[in-house]
């Protein structure tokens, strides 16, 4: 991995290095007459075309590095911390949740087992800092019982997707064991599965096994 970034970061000098060495053998050809002036000129415009487009690769890579850490940086100055517990609540199960630092837009909770979903939505939701009544708290008793079925215990899936202040998009993925216990349900086994963050074009998945 460390020899692939080595040459992603410096291949522009390798082509260009390359070039240098294929056109000094074209033209030492050229002087030792092996080749007409004809197939020479072709051989240096082919090598000028390959030269072009490497550069042109080249500062498209570097103007997209350029937004990526842009995108970064701006992100992570207003980047909201959500923080969340699915909990039992006497005879039933409750989700809580609220953000930290920053505000969330365009907030989405969808919890999923056994081929159902309950989705909640939220258009904005305010810093805890703010004020206690920031913090959100959603009855989902119905869902998890009915999930249960008649089974002791299932896995369920938590997937939250939602925009900061800079409109970025997040989207992360939780999953949670729950077993019945007594008249209620117990929450535990808690695990992080994915986060997809707006600086990064793809998921970062972590291990389930960990």
């Amino acid at each position: 991995m460390a020899t692939f970034e080595w040459v992603r970061e410096k291949y522009i000098y390798l082509v260009v290095l390359a070039l240098l060495l294929l056109l000094g053998y074209v033209l030492m050809l050229f002087q030792a007459g092996a080749i007409a002036p004809e197939a020479a000129r072709v051989y240096v415009e082919s090598l000028v075309a390959i030269a072009t487009l490497a550069l042109l690769y080249f500062a498209y890579f570097n103007v997209a590095s350029k937004k990526q850490e842009d995108i970064a940086r701006l992100e992570l100055a207003v980047r909201p911390i959500l923080i969340w517990e699915l909990e039992p609540e006497g005879s039933g199960a409750r989700l809580v949740y609220r953000t930290l630092k920053h505000p969330i837009y365009d907030f989405r909770a969808t919890l999923r087992a056994d081929g159902k979903q309950l989705v909640l939505d939220e258009k904005h939701i305010d810093v805890f800092e703010a004020g206690p009544n920031a913090e959100k708290k959603k009855d989902v008793t119905d869902f998890v019982r009915g999930m249960m079925g008649g089974k002791d215990a299932r896995k369920l899936d938590i997937i939250f997707a939602y925009h900061s202040e800079a409109g970025g998009h997040y989207e992360l993925v939780f999953s949670k064991e729950v077993s019945r216990k007594g008249k209620g349900f117990l929450f535990e086994h808690r695990k992080f599965v994915s986060a997809k963050y707006p600086w990064r074009s793809e998921a970062v998945l972590f291990d389930e096994g960990d």
